[in-house]
């Protein structure tokens, strides 16, 4: 099985972080990613392997500054989260076969909002950028045409 790819990069996006922190937008910026985590999250745990449940329902974002965090099975009733989504193969500490086939839940559900994510984050780090500096975005006028310049959206 490949591996599914779930990155996404925004040329340029740690300058713009960096210039809205100075200004003041710290918290604005960690809600925005926040938001950005929770439309991964929602479409992770539609994803997630169901017996119990309790997979789906430890898929958690996080609000950080420089980038957007989702973490499944923090909690240590749950430590099968990363087999689930990884798989497990074989256990060297115990010389156990597990044959825990990946299913790559979190990085299919990244990528399948991916666009959906580079859109919203590019529009609300305007909204911001206008809130803050007090005057218009003069840069690129359509939003959509620098999410499709954006790298790493080939399907």
């Amino acid at each position: 099985m490949a591996y599914v790819t779930s990155q996404i990069y925004i040329e340029g996006l740690y300058q713009t972080l960096d210039g809205l922190k100075a200004m003041g937008a710290e918290k604005e910026i960690q809600k925005l990613n926040l938001k950005i985590g929770k439309l991964v999250v929602d479409e992770a745990r539609t994803l997630a392997p169901r017996k119990s449940g309790d997979l789906a329902d430890s898929i958690r974002a996080s609000k950080t500054l420089k980038t957007v965090l989702v973490q499944a099975g923090r909690d240590p009733v749950i430590p099968y989260a990363n087999p689930q989504n990884w798989g497990w193969f074989y256990d060297r500490k115990n010389f156990i076969r597990k044959n825990i086939k990946p299913t790559q839940f979190m990085n299919k559900a990244a990528k399948k909002v991916r666009k959906q994510i580079a859109t919203t984050y590019m529009t609300e780090l305007v909204k911001i950028y206008e809130k803050y500096a007090g005057k218009p975005y003069t840069g690129s006028k359509d939003i959509a045409n620098v999410v499709a310049n954006t790298r790493g959206f080939s399907d």
